[in-house]
């Protein structure tokens, strides 16, 4: 039997599957995260191979795609690869499965998302989760992207971004300079803290992630839910921020439909007129898919595409 591995690693977790010629899944696992901004590249690298090698039996092996969060820049991508190239060799001394004449994909999450739409290397999506990214292929195969630039200067509309407004929400609450919103309560109490002004020493001394601002986003759901107004402006906002970028995406690839991909589709009801709203303005006929597989099939789809980067050994 002839296996594809797919890869899709974040900030949170990584998972790895394996899919047969029919494209089943017949192993899917999970290993801590593999976006080297966050756990390192040595660590992002051993959580990888170790899924890999997971998913690995007596198959034949056809190809690899490796989908990860944090690979924006081309140092990015060289870091990776060159990490990876390392510990592959290694990995083909010890299963003796000849990496070299196998392609290995390495590229952003995001493609690995845009494959999970139709499986096709074509179309566009909106991948939003703790950062957010828009990425799409013109009918000639061109490659668009918008976004994903990080979240001190872009990832609007994100999880990390509801977090983010939130926090500086609670404060102005409490300080009295902004309206007063029941995320003056709801946060110090999620958080577990004995008052607001607690709030300082665990975003900073905490050295909080990019993650657990985003966890807040349950938070300004259930704000909202009870009538919060600025919870309801800081989602609209959110979906207001999405549409933009979805605009900037479709002007570019002339698409008239989008897949969206991300922990943000959990809330997506609060965040769909407003991004409707943005987008429809520009572009009425458009079309929210959603996607066919998982991102990590997607990524193992992604080892059979010749226009994405591979690694040579």
């Amino acid at each position: 039997m002839c296996l594809k591995i797919g890869v899709d690693g974040g900030g949170s977790k990584t998972e790895i599957v394996a899919l047969d010629p029919t494209g089943q899944v017949l192993r899917c696992l999970h290993k801590p995260a593999s976006n080297y901004h966050v756990v390192g590249m040595e660590r992002a690298v051993q959580h990888i191979i170790e899924g890999i090698r997971d998913a690995l039996q007596e198959e034949t092996l056809e190809g690899i795609g490796i989908s990860l969060a944090g690979i924006d820049t081309p140092e990015d991508w060289k870091i990776m690869a060159d990490g990876l190239k390392q510990i592959f060799k290694a990995l083909a001394l010890e299963t003796m499965i000849p990496f070299h004449e196998v392609p290995v994909v390495l590229e952003n999450d995001a493609f690995g998302a845009l494959m999970s739409v139709r499986g096709e290397f074509s179309g566009n999506v909106l991948a939003a989760g703790t950062g957010t990214v828009a990425l799409g292929v013109n009918p000639e195969g061109k490659v668009f992207r918008a976004g994903g630039w990080g979240h001190i200067i872009g990832d609007q509309g994100s999880g990390y971004d509801i977090g983010h407004k939130a926090l500086a929400a609670t404060m102005a609450s409490f300080d009295g300079y902004g309206p007063k919103s029941r995320l003056e309560t709801m946060i110090t109490e999620h958080l577990g803290l004995a008052q607001v002004q607690g709030i300082s020493d665990w975003i900073y001394r905490g050295q909080r992630t990019n993650q657990e601002v985003a966890a807040l986003v349950p938070v300004v759901v259930e704000a909202a839910r009870k009538g919060d107004y600025i919870s309801q402006m800081i989602l609209e906002e959110s979906g207001q921020a999405l549409g933009l970028l979805t605009k900037a995406l479709l002007r570019k690839t002339k698409g008239f439909d989008v897949g969206l991909v991300g922990g943000i589709g959990r809330i997506w009801n609060f965040l769909e007129p407003s991004f409707l709203t943005t987008v429809q303005e520009e572009f009425p006929a458009l079309q929210i898919l959603k996607p066919i597989y998982p991102p990590s099939v997607g990524a193992a789809h992604l080892s059979m595409i010749e226009q994405v980067r591979h690694i040579v050994f």
